[in-house]
């Protein structure tokens, strides 16, 4: 037959086998009862623990207080509370704890006792700590990438990013925290100019906005590269994770992307080079074989007249031999003045391009007085370069104007010029024959005659050619004003300043 159902016994097994320590404190908070868990948890025997202040479990002085702050703060409060606690064991090793109290109410009201639950976590507690710190050691490492790294989630709403990801958006930057989307990143940053390709209010910018939102949306795994402002170069490479989020990474690649466009110029240049070397040397090779041929050919004449014993013709084919060796003499002397232009730009300094041109005219006194020309020079700028190149430049410019004057007027060349953003524009002009448009470009190669006849228009054919190699030289450039009728009008462009690196 089954014993009476006794309720203390029952509450008093609960009591001692719970597994969690159980405390009850009084109204002046000494420990007036501990179960067994208790007492194993803290590591006293039930005579030094029973009877103590509760202060004996607490870790501090601050733990402690702070209990006693919430407990004050709830005095009224009936229900059970939860906290966490760090609390010590009798050998001074600690714990953290989420402590329960529940108070024992009379029925006037009045609180008679405290029961406290302490349940340890610990594990808990370090694994959190662990968490923390990972937290703390991945955002460091983020903030410390030079690289922007972000991460958005389904709905393309900003969750994370670092400093570099907020710098490369530019004006977007300051308005950036989770939750904002892509799209608005985008358009934030375009309304700022920061995408030099996605103009507001243009067909292209809107197309260009549509084409790096597909780029998120739609990820192919391929980085993009594209511009950004103060013409820098941005890579972008997008991620979808296997959860539907995005990783963003953004670099600049600015550098990279300057050596690439150089090398390609290089090589463009190059290959230009290439091609006028070429040229060069298919006419270089025309003009050197006819005074040869012209050589060879009045040499075996003169060889037949003395074989013969004729010497009717003998010094008429003398003097064609000699033209024909001057000519090339002149061809000689004009290609090595053409290729040492290349190393003699060393001479930088600060020059007044009236100087020049009053130098200019000076030498070619002679010649104007020949030809009865009058010049009208303008106030001109000043700028860096070489003097004596720069003389040579403006000696055959107005020199060509001499010379390709009209047989039925004197020549009138003007010489003027100004300043255009930070170049300089030198022009000579002419009321002489001119130019044909169409050979606007050819004027410019080496040994490229318009007039094949020597007796009424001299030289080599190499003046324009060296012309231009000197305003290249000067990072500049040289052409032919093709809407000029009244003779012929040259327009020089050099930069005012140089880059030293020559």
């Amino acid at each position: 037959m089954m014993a009476a159902f006794n309720e203390d016994l029952v509450f008093k097994a609960l009591y001692e086998t719970f597994p969690d320590p159980v405390i009850i404190i009084d109204a002046e908070r000494i420990i007036r009862s501990a179960n067994n868990a208790a007492l194993q948890q803290f590591g006293y025997p039930a005579e030094e623990f029973i009877d103590q202040s509760v202060r004996l479990i607490y870790a501090n002085d601050a733990e402690y207080e702070r209990r006693l702050r919430n407990r004050a703060e709830r005095v009224d409060e009936t229900t059970a509370r939860t906290s966490t606690y760090l609390y010590v064991r009798r050998d001074g090793s600690s714990f953290s704890g989420h402590l329960r109290t529940t108070p024992l109410i009379d029925d006037q009201g009045e609180e008679l006792a405290l029961i406290g639950i302490i349940r340890d976590v610990s594990d808990l507690a370090e694994a959190v700590s662990e968490r923390q710190r990972a937290s703390k050691m991945l955002d460091a490492a983020l903030e410390a990438m030079p690289e922007g790294f972000a991460i958005f989630d389904r709905q393309e709403r900003l969750v994370v990013y670092n400093k570099a990801y907020q710098a490369i958006c530019g004006p977007a930057g300051p308005a950036l925290k989770p939750g904002i989307t892509a799209e608005e990143i985008l358009l934030l940053a375009r309304q700022g100019g920061h995408y030099p390709d996605a103009i507001p209010g243009t067909r292209e910018g809107d197309e260009w906005i549509s084409s790096r939102l597909r780029d998120f949306r739609h990820p192919d795994g391929r980085p993009k590269i594209f511009r950004y402002a103060d013409d820098r170069w941005l890579r972008v490479e997008n991620i979808r994770t296997k959860d539907g989020n995005t990783v963003v990474a953004r670099v600049d690649v600015t550098d990279l992307k300057r050596a690439e466009l150089a090398l390609e110029r290089q090589r463009q240049e190059l290959e230009h080079k290439n091609e006028a070397l070429d040229q060069f040397t298919a006419t270089v090779s025309h003009d050197l074989k006819a005074p040869l041929r012209h050589i060879s050919m009045f040499s075996e004449m003169i060889e037949d007249d003395l074989k013969a014993g004729d010497q009717t013709e003998l010094a008429e084919n003398a003097r064609h031999l000699r033209d024909s060796v001057r000519r090339m003499n002149r061809v000689v002397d004009s290609l090595l003045d053409y290729a040492q232009i290349a190393h003699r730009i060393t001479d930088w300094t600060h020059v007044r391009l009236n100087d020049v041109v009053s130098e200019t005219l000076t030498m070619l006194a002679g010649d104007a007085r020949e030809a009865n020309a009058t010049f009208e020079v303008g106030s001109l700028p000043e700028l860096e370069g070489d003097p004596e190149l720069l003389r040579r430049l403006v000696q055959n410019l107005v020199g060509n104007a001499i010379k390709y004057r009209h047989a039925d007027r004197p020549p009138v060349i003007r010489i003027h010029g100004g300043l255009t953003d930070h170049m300089v524009e030198l022009m000579v002009e002419d009321n002489g024959i001119g130019i044909d448009p169409r050979f606007a470009t050819r004027i410019f190669e080496v040994f490229q005659r318009l007039h094949k006849d020597e007796t009424t228009y001299g030289g080599t054919g190499i003046g324009l050619a060296l012309a231009k190699r000197i305003a290249e030289s000067h990072d500049g450039s040289i052409c032919l004003d093709t809407t000029f009728r009244e003779g012929a009008r040259f327009i020089v462009l050099l930069p005012r300043r140089l880059r030293k690196a020559k």
